[in-house]
C-alpha cells in the first residue's frame, strides 16, 4: 500500500537536497494519491514584484504586491494562501487555511500589502497572513514517496504558526530545529535520484 502524507502537511528539504528548486524549502502539501503529489514552496518570494501584465489584469492585483514562487510547474497561474478564514469559494479549506482566487482572498491580499506600505514597514520584515503564489511543485506517481524514504525531505504537520507566524527567512531553520536538526551539522551529498 502506498505512503499516504497528511493533508495539508509540511514537507522540510533536508540540508542534503541539493536541487536548486528545492534547496532550503518548506513546502505546503496539498494533494497526494495514487497519481502524484503537489504542492506550494513558502519561502521563496521572488525578488521582482508582480510585473506580468496578464497576472495584473486577470486577478486585478497592483504592480506592487510581493509575488511568491511555489515551484516550477504552472508558473503562470497564481492563487492567494492565506490564514484569515471566510472565503467559501477556496478550492482548499482547512481551518483557517485557506488557498484561493477568490475576490474575497485578493482584496484581503491588496489590503494587507497596502497597510504594511503605509505603516512604512519593509519587505523582509513583514510576517505574510496573505502571499500571492505562483507556479507549484508536483511529483509523478511514487517519486516522492522515493525522495521520503532517500531522506530527502521530511514530513511535519501543518503549523500556521511556522507558515504564518515566521519570517520566511527563519521558516526553513525552525521547521529543522523542531526536529533536533541544527542545518550547519549535516553536510551536503549528491542524489541521483532526484533529476
Amino acid at each position: 500500500m502506498p505512503l499516504q502524507l497528511r493533508l495539508p502537511s509540511l514537507l522540510i528539504a533536508t540540508p542534503s537536497l541539493m536541487d536548486p528548486s528545492f534547496q532550503k524549502s518548506v513546502l505546503l502539501m496539498t494533494q497526494h494519491n495514487n497519481d502524484g503529489a503537489a504542492g506550494l514552496i513558502l519561502n521563496r518570494p521572488l525578488p521582482a514584484n508582480l510585473r506580468d501584465g496578464a497576472f495584473q489584469k486577470r486577478y486585478q492585483i497592483p504592480s506592487h504586491v510581493p509575488v511568491w514562487l511555489g515551484g516550477p510547474v504552472g508558473t503562470h497561474q497564481g492563487l492567494v494562501l492565506h490564514n484569515q478564514g471566510g472565503d467559501a469559494k477556496a478550492t482548499v479549506q482547512h481551518g483557517d487555511l485557506r488557498l484561493s482566487v477568490s475576490e474575497e482572498a485578493i482584496d484581503g491580499l491588496i489590503h494587507q500589502v497596502e497597510k504594511e506600505r503605509e505603516e512604512g514597514r519593509d519587505r523582509g520584515d513583514i510576517l505574510y497572513p496573505f502571499r500571492f503564489i505562483i507556479g507549484s511543485a508536483g511529483w509523478g506517481p511514487k517519486q516522492l514517496e522515493t525522495e521520503l524514504k532517500a531522506g530527502a525531505w521530511i514530513q511535519k504537520p501543518f503549523d500556521e504558526k511556522l507558515v504564518f507566524d515566521t519570517p520566511w527567512q527563519e521558516i526553513w531553520t525552525k521547521a529543522l530545529e523542531d526536529f533536533g536538526i541544527q542545518p550547519m551539522d549535516i553536510a551536503p551529498t549528491q542524489q541521483t535520484y532526484l533529476n
